[in-house]
This record gives C-alpha cells, sequence and structure tokens, in this order.
C-alpha cells in the first residue's frame, strides 16, 4: 500500500491530509523536532506545528520533554485505541444530549422540510451518510460517480451488498480514472463486480437512489464545497433513476474501456 493510500485510510479516523502526512512521518521517531517533521513529511513548516499539537492532543503523537520541543509517534495499535476510546466518549457524551434533547424537543409536526424528512447535510457528514444508504438498501442502490471521490471502492463490501439481494449499479465519470492514485483500484472494483459498474464521459452530478423511494443529490457550492439533499420522496426517486438509466446505457463496461483507461491495474499488478 503506497503513501496516498495510508494518508487516505487516516482521514477516514478524522485526521486531515496535513496531520497524516506528519503522522507517518512520525512514526519510527523517538526524538524528532520540528524540523525533521517538516523535511520528512512534506508539510509547510507553519503548517506543522499545528498538525503536531492536534496529534498530541488525539493521541496519535507525543511530546519529548527536553530543552526544545521534540516529538514522537505513537505505534499505531496504541494511536487506534487512543482514538477508539475518544470516540466513544464522545458518542457516550452525544447519546446523553440526544436524551436531553428528546425531552425538550416539540411533539407536534410542522410544515418545514424537516418535519417531512428532507436534510440538507454538510460535507463532513456526507460520508455518513452515504454508509447508512449502503446499510439500509433492501432492494436496489444506484449510485452514480463523479471526480474527486469522496471515498474509494470498497469491493468488499459492494459483494456482501449484493449477496444479500440489492441490486447494486455504479455509473462512474470516466475522468474517475485521471486519478493515478484512484484509477487501478477502481479499475479493479469495475471487473470484481462485473456488469455491476459502467463508465460514461460525464456525469452531470454525484446522486444515489435508494430502493427507488429515497434520493441524496450533491449541491456543489460556489468554494468548491458541497453538500448533501436527502430527500425520501418516491416522485423524485423515480425521476432521477430514469435519469440514471438513460445515462447507463449510454455506458461501457470496464471490458469496452479503450485499453490505455485499463492499463492502471496492470502496472500496480
Amino acid at each position: 500500500m503506497n503513501r496516498d493510500e495510508w494518508i487516505q485510510k487516516l482521514k477516514k479516523m478524522g485526521l486531515s491530509g496535513y496531520e497524516a502526512q506528519v503522522y507517518l512521518a512520525l512514526l519510527g521517531e523517538n526524538r524528532a523536532p520540528a524540523s525533521r517533521v517538516v523535511r520528512k513529511s512534506g508539510v509547510p513548516q507553519s503548517k506543522v506545528y499545528g498538525a503536531l499539537s492536534s496529534l498530541v492532543e488525539r493521541g496519535f503523537a507525543e511530546l519529548v520533554l527536553g530543552d526544545v520541543k521534540l516529538y514522537r509517534g505513537i505505534p499505531p495499535e496504541q494511536a487506534f485505541e487512543n482514538y477508539r476510546r475518544s470516540v466513544e466518549e464522545s458518542l457516550t457524551q452525544s447519546q446523553a444530549d440526544m436524551k436531553d434533547l428528546a425531552v425538550k424537543a416539540p411533539d407536534a409536526p410542522s410544515d418545514d422540510p424537516g418535519s417531512l424528512g428532507i436534510r440538507l447535510v454538510r460535507s463532513s457528514q456526507v460520508v455518513g451518510v452515504v454508509n447508512e444508504a449502503f446499510d439500509s438498501a433492501e432492494r436496489e442502490l444506484v449510485v452514480a460517480v463523479r471526480a474527486p471521490l469522496m471515498m474509494g471502492p470498497d469491493t468488499a463490501a459492494d459483494l456482501s451488498m449484493i449477496k444479500r439481494g440489492v441490486k447494486l449499479r455504479y455509473l462512474v465519470d470516466l475522468a474517475v480514472l485521471d486519478d493515478p492514485v484512484v484509477a487501478p483500484a477502481m479499475i479493479q472494483n469495475a471487473e470484481e463486480l462485473g456488469g455491476c459498474v459502467r463508465f460514461i464521459e460525464r456525469v452531470p452530478l454525484r446522486f444515489m437512489v435508494i430502493d427507488g423511494r429515497s434520493v441524496m443529490i450533491e449541491l456543489a457550492e460556489e468554494d468548491s464545497t458541497s453538500m448533501g439533499l436527502v430527500v425520501p420522496n418516491k416522485g423524485l426517486a423515480e425521476n432521477m433513476r430514469m435519469l440514471f438509466e438513460g445515462l447507463w446505457h449510454r455506458a461501457k463496461t470496464v471490458d469496452q474501456l479503450p485499453e490505455a483507461l485499463r492499463q492502471a491495474e496492470a502496472v500496480t499488478g
């Protein structure tokens, strides 16, 4: 597994890109000054100190006592335990907070979008909502994917979903294959899932339709951030599924892609 892949895995644990790079640079170090971390990580010096402080606070690094500030990386297994305890404590507190909120929340329905189950999800929460959709789908899940990916392919999870009887299909924008890190995993995923993955020149927007009853659509902002609009509405779901089907019939399977686009897997193999 290469460095970029490890960075993506660490980001799933809540680390920022700079924090993940600094943590990888610290592994194996017992007394590293910030200057050495800058050289090893490639993170700008102005960002290293903030990343180091955050890693110490999160339990991924330790500050070594001395005349100058030195740092060491916490071994991965211990760092994970620190992370797990932090998450459990946070969830326990959140559970208590939500119980308090439930007592104070009004019981009467209202006419606002939230009363209809419509949600506007911030970018930091989108991955969690996507995972919810994958877990809750019972019959069918169709997903339109654009670059850059918010989360990489998970072939094991996809195969598990298919095994439990969910009809899963991915429509992937060919621009995804321009990323040399993502492309091999995407090609391999497509080959292992067979006809469940097709590629097309342009996917107009990211969206998914869950069981023909609920839709999540990406809303791109002017500052390049994005939010997710979740709408449990069968009429909208039917229309978005029709859009998916139209694109799907024009798309190509992995076997129909030009050989040059499929070389990514051969190179990594």
